[in-house]
């Protein structure tokens, strides 16, 4: 009696894990989606305001393909949380909208500066968050979305160095 008493404790919890288990699935789901459509929105922003003050012209280029990049981004991510069912809230963080901003009210070799150093770190940040959850993430259709836009955001960044050490060496 005790053997059954065990098992059906046993299967009893497990079924009870289970619905938890896809509730995780769901929330991990739904906040990686909400923080990759902030990010493709800043960096639509932020790449057509390159796009139209950088003085550097590798800068302005860098900007134009940031923003058309990541206007297809954009698009996936509404995609993937339509499938999903994920409601994606509009906005973006007060902290960003801060640094958006901040560079917005820049011009010149300043403008350039400050837009190449963000890009650079919100890529950097954007890589490591997306590799983690490349690994982590339950949901098929993202993990393969994060694995398509991984090549992406590796170019992005790297362009985004030549063009710092341009502009550190040509300004």
């Amino acid at each position: 009696m005790s053997r059954f008493l065990s098992f059906c404790l046993a299967l009893f919890g497990a079924v009870g894990f289970i619905p938890s288990v896809f509730a995780q699935a769901a929330t991990d789901a739904q906040s990686f989606l909400e923080q990759a459509a902030e990010g493709q929105q800043i960096e639509i922003s932020l790449g057509q305001l390159a796009a139209q003050r950088a003085v550097n012209e590798q800068v302005k280029d860098l900007g134009q393909e940031m923003a058309e990049n990541h206007k297809k981004g954009s698009q996936q991510v509404e995609q993937l949380a339509m499938k999903g069912g994920v409601q994606l809230s509009p906005g973006v963080s007060e902290e960003r909208k801060q640094k958006v901003n901040q560079i917005s009210h820049l011009s010149s070799h300043a403008f350039d500066h400050a837009y190449i150093d963000y890009i650079l770190e919100d890529h950097e940040a954007m890589l490591e968050e997306f590799q983690r959850r490349a690994k982590t993430m339950q949901n098929e259709d993202i993990k393969r979305w994060i694995a398509l836009i991984l090549p992406t955001l590796q170019t992005h960044r790297e362009k985004a160095r030549q063009a710092k050490y341009r502009l550190q060496t040509n300004p």
